[in-house]
């Protein structure tokens, strides 16, 4: 009974509302003066508080006249808002006058009948200087009753609902990815540390030694100590050297010092005699790479001889086992062959 009173009491209010603001002026106002027809147009008189309804002024004028339309940024009054305005929109007649639209949107968020004050346009041309005003509008805003009898109610809580599996996924691989990354990140930096090659080289197709015979055979050939290219000598001769470590016995010096590539190097590889070979060669090396070091002349065929050594001690000999060769049955004679040894 209590809220089929209200609703009455609430459609009498904007109904008197209504009439009231109905009885001051209709929801278009016109003036004339001089050929000029100005327009001032609303949707509708009476809105709710917050709704937001067209404000169109218009004006149909001479060709030889230029009418100035009154200029606002956000708000008609102090109680009407402007929420958005369109530009100025002109449209020629037959009969060469002109017709010009402004629109604006406007709201107000105070309940009550609100006066809308005449619209001034000014006017030039070429007998003429004056202005013009629209009449006066009124626009009516009704505002809502709250009921204070009710008592507040808090504010329902989200409803937790079962996480599915598309919300997991992305998460899921997200996590799986990171540990691929850093597993990656950690092999990598690993071999690193080691000297090591990040990817395996491929095995060569022929044995290690026969590889670095031959470059021994190449540097030997070329006479490079001969001809004062000491410290390529000695660099060419190393780098064969590693290289026939690395793939004789998995090993990565190719990158290390002379240090650690004698601390990669145990009586386990090779015999102790030729570690103290590796070593002469290494350091006469570093020597002449990097303390411009000139060996004599026997101390560089010294050398090349250590690494023709190192590498012909160490060759992976190939065990070929002799499958014992069965022993022949003796041929049967035919009976022709028989009867003739008789």
């Amino acid at each position: 009974m209590i809220g089929l009173q209200k609703i009455k009491k609430q459609f009498q209010i904007s109904l008197l509302l209504l009439s009231f603001t109905l009885l001051l002026n209709p929801a278009m106002a016109q003036n004339n003066d001089d050929g000029l027809t100005v327009n001032v147009a609303l949707d509708t008189n009476v809105i709710a508080i917050g709704d937001q309804i067209n404000l169109k002024l218009s004006i149909d004028q001479p060709k030889d006249v230029t009418v100035i339309f009154p200029v606002f940024t956000d708000s008609i009054t102090k109680n009407i808002e402007i929420i958005r305005q369109w530009p100025i929109d002109t449209t020629k007649n037959k009969d060469g006058s002109f017709k010009v639209n402004k629109r604006y949107l406007i709201t107000s968020f105070d309940g009550g009948v609100h006066k809308i004050p005449p619209f001034v346009f000014k006017l030039n041309g070429a007998n003429i200087n004056n202005i013009i005003r629209t009449d006066t509008l009124q626009l009516g805003v009704r505002s809502f009753e709250i009921d204070t009898t009710k008592a507040n109610f808090d504010i329902s809580m989200p409803i937790h609902t079962p996480v599915s599996f598309a919300e997991i996924a992305p998460w899921a691989g997200g996590g799986l990815l990171l540990i691929v990354i850093l597993f990656a990140a950690y092999y990598f930096y690993r071999r690193y540390k080691r000297n090591q090659p990040f990817f395996k080289a491929e095995v060569p197709a022929e044995p290690a030694h026969v590889i670095a015979l031959r470059k021994l055979e190449e540097i030997d050939e070329q006479k490079l100590w001969q001809t004062g290219k000491i410290k390529q000598y000695h660099s060419d001769l190393t780098d064969a050297v590693r290289n026939y470590l690395d793939e004789r016995f998995d090993l990565a010096t190719i990158e290390s010092t002379t240090d650690e590539t004698m601390d990669a190097i145990s009586e386990d590889i090779m015999h102790k005699d030729l570690i103290a070979d590796l070593k002469a060669i290494l350091e006469r090396a570093d020597l002449a790479k990097f303390a411009k070091f000139q060996p004599l002349p026997d101390e560089n065929q010294l050398s090349l001889k250590y690494a023709y050594r190192i590498v012909e001690k160490t060759i992976i000999k190939e065990v070929v086992v002799e499958e014992p060769e069965e022993e022949s049955e003796p041929a049967q004679l035919s009976k022709e062959e028989e009867n003739k040894l008789v």
